[in-house]
């Protein structure tokens, strides 16, 4: 599987309360709406893993969310890429402001090796 991780920082005016509400309910909810059916079609794999507290340590993580949206091939990352980065996709990057802080945000795109360890 080709994935892109995107390492995501929330806005500071932000909690993390509030900017795990706002990405899993208001942006992924656009993202459902406005994604063209082909672009959905390639997507194989959509998660968003967010920090968890542990403890009571006050030290600030580095990022907040680390997202992966996953595709059969790079003909599937091909597809959202056109769409993502074009005019339509403007609606989605439009509104990642709202909730993170872009200047922050790494986006890797890797290559998944599944070694079969685990259940």
């Amino acid at each position: 599987m080709i994935k892109i991780v995107a390492l995501i920082k929330r806005r500071p005016d932000l909690t993390l309360g509030e900017f795990r509400e706002y990405y899993e309910h208001r942006h992924a909810a656009l993202f459902q709406r406005v994604i063209p059916a082909e672009v959905a079609d390639a997507i194989i794999h959509y998660v968003q893993n967010h920090t968890v507290a542990l403890g009571r340590g006050t030290t600030e993580t580095a990022y907040d969310c680390v997202t992966e949206i996953g595709f059969r091939d790079r003909a599937g990352l091909a597809t959202w890429n056109r769409w993502y980065l074009g005019d339509e996709g403007g609606v989605l990057r439009d509104d990642e402001e709202n909730f993170m802080d872009k200047s922050r945000r790494y986006v890797l795109v890797t290559e998944e090796s599944n070694l079969g360890v685990g259940r």
